[in-house]
């Protein structure tokens, strides 16, 4: 077996020859795994292209087939790279096991502007689901994408149907919000922003989103609740949020108990359609958020039991 063939998502590497190597399968995995004698080579190998690059504390790389972005942590016992393994080329909503009644409202000729969120913990799929929706949003209704992104994970760069894609990589998380105001004046129908880790970030991501186009984003939270929330207090402008809002995602990643190496991917729901929009709306311009958690229940029944709310 070579380190492609391996299933992992974060590859730890310290840059002393002496220092083991290990990976974890997934990134909630709290098993450390060691590094098998038929991969040790391309350990090496991959261990000497790291160090050619350490000046650098984060950058990305391909090697052997595979993406990697690649986190260099200086500890007492010397440097380590942390490399978290991408996927080279999207996957589709479909064979990821996203639910088609929910793909169904997002992919619909009238999400054609607001704001988008998918949230989860690290590695939960939430980069790979909106790259996936962005490529078949412009399949389906054309136009242009921009994406802001550090790194770029995914390459979804090019055509896709009536549509095309650009992609852009910031210098650092703290210039998304630089990097989205220039995008706007590159007449984009879609923005993809990746992880939004500022205020600045987040409020230009609004901003945008209420300018009439569709922005796609993505944010650490363990619920919708508190990514709505964390997200409002980092805006600091719940009435342009509540406008702009069309969908919350909130994913999950779950073993398959009948086949421990796949995932099963669980999507809750909040979509801002329909009749309850205006009192989802009216909950978030409020700061009343522990109140939406009933019209997310009422929502996961509704797609399970009869399709779209």
């Amino acid at each position: 077996m070579d380190l492609s063939s391996l299933i992992f998502s974060d590859l730890f590497i310290p840059e002393d020859l002496l220092g083991e190597p290990w990976y974890k399968e997934s990134p909630s995995s709290m098993d450390c795994r060691s590094i098998s004698a038929e991969c040790r080579a391309d350990v090496d190998r991959l261990r000497d292209l790291l160090v050619s690059m350490s000046s650098q504390q984060k950058f990305r790389i391909d090697f052997e087939g595979m993406r990697l972005r690649v986190q260099r942590m200086d500890t007492s016992g010397g440097s380590v790279f942390v490399c978290r393994r991408f996927l080279v080329a999207p996957i589709s909503l479909p064979a990821l096991g996203f639910p088609p009644q929910i793909a169904q409202r997002l992919l619909s000729k009238d999400m054609k502007n607001g704001f988008i969120l998918f949230t989860g913990s690290p590695g939960a799929g939430k980069t790979t689901t909106a790259m996936a929706l962005v490529v078949e949003w412009l399949t389906i209704h054309g136009g242009v994408c921009w994406t802001v992104e550090n790194p770029i994970e995914i390459n979804i760069s090019g055509q896709h149907g009536k549509g095309k894609c650009y992609q852009t990589e910031s210098q650092d998380d703290s210039g998304f919000g630089r990097d989205i105001i220039s995008i706007k004046r590159a007449s984009p129908n879609l923005i993809m922003v990746g992880e939004i880790m500022d205020e600045d970030a987040a409020r230009q991501a609004i901003i945008a989103s209420l300018s009439g186009r569709l922005v796609v984003s993505t944010f650490h939270a363990n619920n919708v609740v508190e990514g709505l929330e964390g997200f409002a207090s980092m805006v600091s402008n719940r009435n342009g949020l509540a406008s702009s809002l069309r969908a919350v995602l909130h994913l999950e990643l779950r073993i398959d108990p009948s086949a421990p190496q796949k995932r099963i991917l669980r999507v809750e729901p909040l979509l801002v359609t329909g009749n309850s929009a205006d009192a989802i709306r009216s909950m978030i311009r409020s700061g009343e958020f522990y109140q939406i958690k009933s019209e997310i229940d009422r929502q996961r029944v509704l797609f399970m039991e009869n399709g779209l709310p």
